[in-house]
């Protein structure tokens, strides 16, 4: 077989093996990138949408739901006054909701401050207690209430 003939098939053959390793590379590649993918996948932590509930009806269109509302007069008590709210949602949830009006009433500076004092009736956590410094907070806290 001349040279220039047996250069070509071993070029050829080298050629197929070359093209054979790369297919053979390209498939393990593909199958530890797929491998990694599955396995980060698997680590990754999936947590279910939160289901909502229909506990409590929705306010008609038009009318407002009323979050809490004041007893009609402060009472004083060491040096300030305190005034009593009903909460339409019993414990932190309807605090909350007091917390944020009152905030804003601070905020605005239509009351100079307020401290929560605690729960009428720690068992049931409707009614809460509000203390102000001074009888005009009070009475603006009361009267702007919702």
């Amino acid at each position: 077989m001349p040279s220039e003939a047996r250069d070509k098939v071993v070029e050829n053959s080298v050629s197929r093996q070359a093209e054979e390793l790369a297919a053979k590379s390209a498939e393990a590649h593909g199958a530890q990138t797929k491998s990694r993918q599955v396995r980060s996948l698997s680590e990754e932590i999936i947590t279910p949408a939160p289901q909502t509930t229909n506990d409590a009806p929705a306010p008609a269109v038009g009318t407002a739901r009323v979050d809490f509302v004041a007893d009609p007069e402060p009472v004083p008590q060491s040096g300030g006054f305190l005034c009593t709210f009903t909460l339409s949602r019993l414990g932190l949830v309807g605090l909350n909701k007091l917390a944020v009006y009152l905030n804003d009433l601070q905020d605005s500076g239509s009351i100079g401050g307020w401290q929560a004092k605690g729960w009428e009736n720690a068992a049931t956590k409707v009614r809460t207690l509000i203390g102000f410094a001074n009888h005009a907070d009070a009475i603006v806290a009361i009267k702007r209430a919702p």
